[in-house]
């Protein structure tokens, strides 16, 4: 097994370094959205219409990912190392999306999130440039892996909180989703309640910096729930494209069902957070193996299922996957 993880790891890093090496961009990107295990309600016996499926992605993550320029494929939870590191050398940037999940690096997507953020972590170390972009859950189960599978977070209250963000004012300079952003974008985010938050567990200051994890991330901007606790909404890699947002900006065009916002200053503010992962993105080098391949894992292959008209709907569409449980044939 030694032997057989250092060879591993060695075709890893020749890949990356020979990416790396290249010249041109990418003007076609290709995001990998995890799948998640089904663990809301609108999947019970009370649905009998919706499809039997033990994964799914909400269909606002796919069209966020389109509008600014990209392609999705679905990355399925509980396979091995070698499916992960086979996608992220295929892929230009994975998306992390909220949704509901047990805080273990053990199984589900917790695990498949541990295993990206390894080998995304080895292959930016190596040269490569690779982005991860975590969405609510995404930011927690980032937040999750760099503290070695040990959850940093505080108990909150912000479902259905709506608020501007605050930016932590040494960090203007630092930040690098701040840096191109446009004033005027920049205005609404830091005046308007723009963003829409739906979580109960929060990162805050004093976790981040008694964990060591303000080694790794740095915190961009704050907020305060509906009791007054601050909390992180924004955190970026100090050195590696990882950006956590603990809002979700694909629900201001594309979210019905809770009380997100939908005027245009939100539209437009929520509309920078994807335009600035896929140019990110696009900085990526790496090319599926064979348009074959591609053409067979994009998301246009799978159906979306409306769910809006169900028990305690969270999401208007969604993709619903089988794929199974497949055991990991190689530890990291």
């Amino acid at each position: 097994m030694t032997c057989f993880t250092t060879a591993f790891w060695a075709t890893v890093l020749l890949s990356a370094l020979q990416l790396s090496s290249q010249n041109n961009g990418n003007d076609q990107p290709i995001v990998g959205i995890l799948t998640q295990e089904i663990k809301w309600s609108v999947l019970t016996k009370s649905n009998p219409e919706l499809p039997l499926s033990t994964t799914y992605i909400a269909s606002s993550y796919v069209k966020s990912v389109e509008a600014s320029g990209g392609r999705v494929i679905p990355v399925f939870t509980n396979r091995s190392l070698m499916y992960y590191t086979e996608v992220v050398m295929q892929v230009n940037g994975i998306l992390i999306p909220g949704g509901g999940a047990d805080f273990t690096t053990d199984y589900g997507i917790g695990r498949s999130v541990d295993m990206i953020f390894k080998v995304a972590k080895i292959i930016n170390t190596a040269g490569d440039y690779f982005p991860i972009l975590g969405i609510c859950l995404g930011f927690e189960l980032l937040l999750l892996s760099s503290n070695k599978g040990v959850s940093p977070l505080t108990k909150c209250r912000c479902n259905n909180l709506n608020t501007p963000l605050n930016l932590i004012s040494d960090m203007e300079a630092k930040s690098v989703l701040f840096q191109t952003m446009p004033n005027d974008i920049k205005d609404i985010l830091l005046s308007e309640p723009v963003t829409a938050n739906h979580h109960g567990w929060c990162m805050t200051r004093k976790n981040l910096t008694s964990t060591g994890l303000d080694s790794f991330w740095n915190a961009i901007t704050i907020n305060n729930d509906k009791d007054g606790l601050e909390f992180i909404s924004t955190i970026e890699g100090i050195k590696y494209p990882f950006i956590g947002l603990q809002f979700h900006p694909e629900k201001n065009a594309y979210e019905w069902e809770r009380g997100d916002p939908h005027n245009w200053d939100a539209i437009i503010t929520a509309r920078y957070f994807y335009d600035f992962f896929l140019n990110k993105c696009r900085k990526n080098k790496h090319k599926y193996f064979s348009k074959k391949k591609l053409k067979r894992d994009l998301i246009y292959n799978y159906q979306q299922t409306y769910v809006g008209n169900v028990t305690n709907a969270m999401f208007e569409q969604v993709y619903f996957f089988s794929d199974g449980t497949i055991k990991t044939d190689l530890e990291i």
